[in-house]
């Protein structure tokens, strides 16, 4: 019996111990295949928003006519300035120009009417320019001219006009006037007679402001800057378009036939003045001044865009007889950080989790925001494998 038991054990052992095999061999495989999941199917994703930032470029740069009207004369380029060929004239403009008055304002107008004289004396009755006529109100009129009134006669339709003109004197009706200046035995016989109401008084009219001077001169000289730049234009050869500045050298004549405040419809303006025009192609500015401006981009950054639209230049100084000038540029443009900066290799990320890139990131001011996705849904940092790993960089 004893012997049969130990048989059996002979016989069980080695199941037992295949059995364990491959128990060991299926945990492994599973271990195998959970590792190769998780190395080949674990993806990150990674969003980096980075901020645009302002790059400016403030230069100096010389333009040179081809052929000046004295080579020899007083250079003013400034050494080790880019130089720009150009166009440079002097002349005097002249005109005169009709503006409208804008400003408008209530004015007390002249009042008036027309009244018939009676003369019922017997003698004739001559009434001087101005004669007063005084109605039962007190209100004062005069005549517009000299009238001389037959005895036992009239004379109608004679002008008269208030003094002082006044809104009630303007809405005076049909009344009976004194003459004040006859003897005060005459005052019933010879006298005058309204029929209609009187008519006049408040009303608008334009004058000139200020504003109206500033605005036309400033107008006028941006009309002369003009043709003296056509001009230049018309000089140079087609080879583009073509920038120019006018710089005023003296006004010789300045004035206006009408003074602020004055009354009208219209004024006129007339101005005389030298000027100094520049003229150059807008190509050979745009050239240099984005050369400027990529000198001025920080390193490990790159241009993104020029505004070209706001591209300023001033004419600083000038010599006609050399045939120099110089001219002071302002070009803006935006930029940002590379987007193959060492900074977003893939290394910098490969096994870190969600926080730490963050908190690695946020040691550089220029990004703004982070976006991190890591698949699938187990994956809690950045696979080793840096094929698994996606960057993109991108701009707000």
């Amino acid at each position: 019996m004893a012997s049969k038991t130990r048989g059996a054990h002979k016989h069980t052992a080695p199941v037992r111990f295949y059995r364990r095999i491959v128990v060991g061999f299926v945990a492994l495989a599973g271990v195998l295949v959970i590792l190769a999941c998780y190395f080949f199917l674990s993806r990150a994703e990674i969003t980096i928003t980075v901020a645009k930032e302002p790059v400016n470029a403030d230069f100096i740069l010389d333009l040179k006519e081809q052929v000046a009207e004295n080579p020899a004369g007083p250079s003013v380029a400034v050494p080790g300035a880019a130089t720009i060929e150009g166009k440079i004239t002097e002349t005097t403009v002249s005109g005169t120009k009709e503006y409208p008055a804008t400003g408008k304002k209530t004015v007390q107008g002249e009042v008036g009417g027309t009244v018939t004289i009676f003369n019922n004396y017997n003698k004739d009755q001559t009434l001087v320019a101005t004669t007063r006529l005084l109605s039962p109100e007190g209100l004062l009129y005069r005549l517009e001219k000299r009238v001389s009134v037959p005895a036992g006669g009239k004379v109608e339709n004679i002008l008269v006009y208030a003094d002082p003109a006044s809104e009630a004197a303007a809405k005076l009706g049909p009344t009976k006037f004194i003459i004040p200046g006859l003897w005060a035995g005459l005052q019933d016989k010879i006298y005058a007679q309204s029929f209609s109401p009187m008519h006049g008084g408040e009303q608008e009219v334009n004058f000139v402001t200020q504003g109206d001077l500033d605005n036309a001169y400033d107008d006028l000289t941006k009309t002369f800057s003009q043709q003296v730049l056509d001009s230049l234009r018309a000089e140079m050869k087609a080879a583009g378009e073509v920038f120019g500045k006018v710089v005023i050298k003296e006004i010789n004549e300045k004035r206006s036939d009408l003074v602020a405040g004055e009354t009208g419809d219209k004024f006129t303006i007339t101005l005389k003045m030298k000027v100094v025009g520049v003229a150059f192609y807008r190509r050979d500015l745009e050239k240099v001044a984005l050369d400027q401006l990529k000198a001025k981009v920080s390193e490990g950054k790159e241009l993104l865009n020029v505004d070209y639209n706001n591209l300023t230049f001033l004419v600083e100084k000038y010599d006609i007889k050399s045939g120099e000038a110089n001219l002071m540029i302002h070009l803006a443009g935006e930029m940002a950080l590379k987007s193959d900066s060492p900074i977003f290799a893939k290394d910098k990320f490969t096994g870190l989790s969600k926080e730490k890139i963050i908190q690695y990131l946020s040691l550089y001011p220029e990004v703004e925001r982070i976006t991190i996705k890591l698949f699938p849904f187990w994956v809690k940092q950045v696979p080793e494998t840096k094929s698994n790993v996606k960057i993109i960089i991108q701009t707000n």
